[in-house]
């Protein structure tokens, strides 16, 4: 097949498929709005980022931006229309808009699009965290924006895929038929695995499976993933455990939540309101780093650490699993689609720091326990794999080519 991929970020959701598809001996062309390196051997057409629109209501920046990539799409999509090349199905990721004018290009090339969410007031927090006001008009008006866009490009589209049933359902009923396709983008069970073997150097000290620590990762570090809730958890745990080496992954950015009400990055934050109360020296900040270094990192963890209000499921929540990782995550969905309390690892409610604190050091005290649930969340994790996975979404892709188009009303 011919397959056209969009994604602003590519490969963002795509990182695994689109090598696969090339193995399989598809034909990739991308679309991205950035200029990094991405990792696949395609052909990649880029356009340039949106023009901000600071002057605009929030609603209105959002569809100013979402037309504003629908037409450069379009644009991109039309020089290779000119060039001979059509593809057979286009792969999208609807939440930037860019699938919304595809069909002014191809009206008869089928779409399978990766919605990811249908937005609510509890994704933002909003009903969970009790340092947020309900949902106000401003933020609602900004979800309903996102979903008319959401649905707008549904409404042109012959399948969607979903990666967990946590998410598709978010989807309104009507959007929850035959045209939905649960199913991950997978991870790699085979590079994400146990190693006993493993070993790291961080702030100049050596560590390895004998060394104690206890990881923490995110994309951003944010009350949306319990960043604050961790970082209350650990002055009893550090005391307890002077040996204990605390790893943080995540960029201090604001993160998909609200942000602190101060405005201040939350770990500035949570630094000051703990200061003097822990051992700071022995908690590293790592930020991003290469996804090889933090697989080497969940490797050597004796506990994982995994926390989230109502949101989307991390692939690090799995890859941890994956490496065999002791886990102690939030109650609640999306963590409990993957982690069953006391089979997979130990649940705690988002709002219980000294809980928290308890099923950790139960876990660092108790090598038996941590194997236990190392062991079941290993084997959690393969029905994760890309091998099954990946398969999935290439015969979604080839389906719905050989469908074609279906007429619109």
């Amino acid at each position: 097949m011919r397959l056209l991929l969009i994604h602003q970020n590519f490969p963002g959701q795509f990182r695994q498929l689109a090598p696969y598809l090339q193995k399989q001996g598809h034909e990739l062309v991308a679309i991205c709005s950035h200029q990094r390196p991405t990792g696949v051997n395609c052909r990649i057409l880029r356009y340039a980022e949106p023009p901000r629109r600071d002057d605009l209501p929030q609603g209105s920046s959002l569809a100013h931006d979402h037309l504003h990539r629908a037409a450069d799409v379009a644009r991109l999509c039309a020089q290779l229309d000119q060039e001979g090349w059509r593809p057979d199905c286009i792969a999208v990721h609807t939440g930037w808009g860019e699938s919304l004018a595809l069909r002014e290009v191809w009206p008869e090339v089928p779409q399978v699009l990766w919605p990811e969410l249908w937005v609510l007031p509890e994704h933002g927090g909003h009903g969970h965290d009790p340092l947020l006001p309900p949902s106000d008009l401003s933020k609602q008006l900004d979800q309903l924006a996102r979903n008319t866009f959401t649905r707008a490009a549904l409404a042109q589209a012959e399948a969607w895929v979903m990666p967990t049933r946590h998410q598709a359902a978010s989807l309104p009923i009507s959007l929850q038929d035959d045209r939905l396709h649960v199913i991950h983008e997978g991870i790699s069970t085979a590079q994400a695995c146990p190693n006993p073997d493993v070993n790291y150097t961080v702030a100049g000290h050596f560590i390895d499976r004998s060394v104690p620590t206890v990881t923490f990762v995110n994309r951003n570090l944010e009350r949306l993933r319990g960043f604050d809730l961790f970082m209350r958890a650990l002055p009893p745990v550090l005391r307890t455990h002077p040996r204990l080496r605390v790893l943080v992954v995540g960029d201090n950015e604001r993160g998909y939540g609200s942000g602190h009400p101060s405005g201040r990055p939350l770990k500035d934050v949570m630094l000051k309101e703990l200061q003097g109360s822990m051992d700071c020296s022995r908690i590293h900040f790592l930020g991003r780093i290469p996804h090889e270094h933090l697989v080497g990192i969940l490797q050597a963890s004796w506990v994982h650490v995994y926390l989230s209000y109502p949101f989307v499921m991390g692939w690090s929540l799995l890859e941890a699993m994956a490496c065999g990782c002791a886990i102690v995550a939030s109650r609640g969905m999306p963590v409990e689609e993957a982690i069953t309390d006391g089979v997979e690892g130990l649940l705690v409610p988002m709002q219980d720091p000294q809980l928290l604190s308890q099923r950790i050091l139960s876990l660092l005290a108790d090598p038996g326990l941590r194997r236990g649930f190392s062991e079941r969340a290993r084997a959690r994790a393969l029905h994760w794999d890309q091998q099954r996975m990946l398969p999935k979404l290439e015969a979604v892709l080839a389906v719905t080519a050989a469908g074609g188009a279906q007429p619109r009303s």
